[in-house]
């Protein structure tokens, strides 16, 4: 397993890491198979989404903010309920296609770290599983 750190700037903020992630896994040694990313933070999320158009990710960050308002009736005493909620939405990890000894993804599709109560620095951990 490897891990990687970024450091976020804003309090929401999406971090693009496909070429970490990319790099992790040519590290890895892995040809064919499958990467599975995991963030170790319960304020954070990792999610593959467009990677062309940033207003995208925005766009997502902005429509999660009105559903869960930063300020809500919360019971959470840090005052980071809505981070804690909203990674719930998008979960922890996710499990990719490894491919000639790259993830496999679509067209526009990037993988992006979420932080939704920066700035901060956080870690990815990168695990690879050989195909059989």
């Amino acid at each position: 397993m490897l891990r990687f750190e970024i450091k976020t700037n804003d309090h929401f903020d999406a971090v693009n890491i496909t070429r970490e992630v990319q790099q992790a896994v040519a590290k890895l040694g892995v040809r064919s198979g499958l990467v599975h990313l995991h963030c170790p933070h319960t304020t954070g999320s990792i999610v593959v989404n467009e990677a062309a158009d940033p207003d995208v990710v925005h766009d997502i960050l902005q429509a999660w903010a009105r559903l869960v308002p930063r300020d809500g009736p919360y019971r959470h005493a840090e005052g980071n309920s809505q981070a804690h909620i909203l990674s719930s939405f998008a979960g922890c990890g996710v499990t990719l296609p490894v491919e000639d000894g790259k993830v496999a993804l679509g067209t526009w599709q990037g993988i992006f770290f979420l932080d939704l109560d920066g700035p901060r620095r956080r870690e990815v951990w990168v695990a690879c599983v050989p195909a059989a």
